[in-house]
């Protein structure tokens, strides 16, 4: 926080709401220290879907929060409402810990069955995913940003659902989506409801989108992704925040590039904040040789602060520790919570297509 300047974190642990409040508030504390008071902002996985436990990258400390449908649970109660209710409790109990920032919702369209990532999804249907976006993105963040509204990271741009024979971007076997039938509109379809919802941040996917563009980079690293279409096509205003590790793990198109080159590349194509990385020398470094200028870094930073403004964290950065005691998985959350769970239930029934 003091050395590095670095003031957005992931939040992974499972522990009491009132240690998490307390541990949290002692960041904000060292962070109010500093030269500009800049305050920290800590984001999470998902945190409130039923699951059998912790799948790091994926969701977080399962079983702490109150404990709702999946993702695709959600969409199959084909009820925004219920949705925008689910995501609005949700992020009661995120504020009430301290957390104003969420990795999420996915709304990758997952059209390839294989892919492993479907279960984060909200179903391959471009229709009900729009839907479904806008509730989220209505139930977390309000009708605009303020102190209870929980900053959403909508990912993966442009769509990451189409993998190339079921294999995921996070290996080098899986770096490509490919995006078959000329069905690439499609899946850029959730994104555009997010934009036009009000979503705070978008994260593109490490893929490399196979044969949309002319450079065939990792779409963090690729200005006619975030820049052309997300920026220019798309009208899209927020902070762009790139997926965990793209300077040093999955750098796919970039191979051949040192780190700090990748960082210049990303950043010349219009992204304005590494996630999983605590480098800033490299970014201080192309400033100071003139190889990215002063007034591109004031872009991503108005960008990035504005979020920060917005949410009134400048103002009180700090969580009440019994408040959040109070509030997370509180008995009228949970019987909530279970209603989702009952309705997002869906019967199978056999017309003669399985044996």
């Amino acid at each position: 926080v003091l050395k590095l300047h670095i003031r957005q974190f992931i939040n992974r642990v499972n522990t009491s709401p009132k240690t998490m409040a307390s541990w949290l508030n002692a960041v904000q504390e060292i962070a109010e220290r500093s030269r500009l008071g800049v305050p920290a902002l800590f984001v999470t996985n998902p945190r409130n879907h039923l699951g059998s436990g912790m799948a790091v990258g994926i969701d977080e400390a399962a079983g702490s929060f109150s404990q709702w449908p999946g993702t695709l649970g959600l969409a199959a109660t084909r009820d925004a409402a219920l949705v925008e209710e689910f995501a609005r409790i949700a992020a009661e109990e995120y504020v009430s810990v301290g957390i104003r920032g969420a990795y999420h919702p996915q709304i990758d369209l997952a059209t390839e069955p294989r892919w492993g990532r479907i279960s984060g999804t909200l179903g391959e249907d471009a229709d009900l995913t729009c839907a479904m976006t806008e509730a989220l993105v209505r139930g977390f963040q309000g009708r605009e940003l303020g102190p209870k509204s929980v900053a959403l990271v909508v990912k993966h741009f442009p769509g990451g659902g189409p993998a190339d024979d079921g294999h995921d971007s996070h290996f080098a076997y899986g770096k490509f989506d490919v995006y078959p039938g000329g069905n690439f509109d499609y899946h850029v379809r959730p994104f555009k409801a997010a934009i036009d919802a009000g979503a705070a941040a978008i994260m593109p996917y490490y893929s490399i989108p196979q044969g949309i563009t002319n450079d065939p980079v990792g779409n963090a690293f690729n200005r006619e992704i975030i820049t052309g279409l997300l920026r220019g096509k798309l009208g899209f205003k927020g902070v762009v925040n790139s997926d965990s590790g793209i300077t040093t793990s999955m750098v796919w198109g970039v191979e051949d590039l040192t780190v700090e080159q990748r960082y210049k590349k990303a950043i010349d194509a219009g992204t304005d904040l590494f996630s999983n990385d605590a480098t800033p020398e490299f970014v201080v470094n192309l400033v100071r040789k003139g190889e990215i200028s002063d007034e591109r870094v004031n872009e991503s930073a108005r960008r990035i602060l504005r979020v920060r403004f917005a949410l009134g964290i400048f103002e009180n950065p700090y969580a009440d520790p019994d408040v959040a005691e109070r509030t997370v998985r509180n008995r009228g959350f949970e019987q909530k919570a279970l209603a989702a769970q009952r309705k997002s239930i869906v019967l199978l029934s056999n017309a003669g297509v399985l044996p």
